[in-house]
């Protein structure tokens, strides 16, 4: 393991995606390329954040949300200060094993009961399903979870994405969205071994391509 290993729920995507890709960017400083990074869903994000802090501050869940029956029982985290503090990656949640660090931000977090439910919010150009929600993003909520309870706070196994899709633009230029809730299952022990296993990579020579990256094939097709 390269000294001072740290990793986020979006590095350790990577490196289920292409252990190769991650091992370059952490061991040789090598990023995948990347173009230019749309603005729109980090501003989508900031609204969203200010339209639930307007309900947290009443102890109250939006509308569209509390009417909804996955939701009953379910209220925002009431700390706002604190969340700001967690929702700022360097002063987020981190989680320590063995020389290892995993550090994220949450954009939010449900209370149920005395338990904790890490809350994410998602922009689509279309509504999306369960499965491709999970295949994306079950990584990211199981490190959640994880990095809540390394920090006192037992999860309830569970966390949700909301999903926010176009739908169509009314007069004056104002766009409808439709909300898409996602309940997704989370487990802290198969974040844990990501973080090991990741942090193993990195000790060792190159690992192997995936077999699926576009990258590591696009370059293996260049040098032939």
């Amino acid at each position: 393991m390269i000294k001072s290993f740290q990793v986020s729920p979006s590095g350790l995507s990577l490196f289920k995606d292409c252990p190769r890709c991650f091992w370059l960017e952490k061991v040789r400083g090598i990023k995948r390329p990347r173009g230019i990074f749309p603005s729109l869903p980090s501003g989508m994000d900031r609204v969203i954040k200010v339209y639930f802090d307007k309900f947290r501050i009443q102890g109250a869940l939006p509308p569209e949300l509390s009417v909804r029956p996955e939701f009953q029982g379910l209220r925002l985290y009431e700390n706002h200060a604190q969340l700001e503090r967690w929702r700022n990656w360097r002063t987020g949640l981190e989680f320590f094993e063995s020389g290892a660090r995993l550090f994220g931000a949450l954009d939010d977090l449900l209370v149920a009961g005395d338990l904790y439910v890490p809350f994410d919010y998602k922009t689509k150009g279309s509504p999306t399903n369960e499965v491709d929600a999970t295949k994306y993003y079950q990584t990211q909520l199981d490190c959640y979870a994880l990095l809540l309870e390394a920090n006192g706070m037992k999860t309830a196994g569970y966390g949700f994405l909301l999903y926010y899709s176009p739908s169509e633009v009314n007069e004056n230029g104002n766009v409808a969205f439709e909300i898409q809730p996602i309940k997704i299952e989370t487990d802290i022990e198969r974040a844990k071994s990501l973080v090991r296993q990741s942090a193993a990579v990195t000790g060792g020579a190159a690992p192997k391509a995936s077999a699926n990256c576009e990258y590591c094939n696009w370059l293996e097709k260049f040098r032939k």
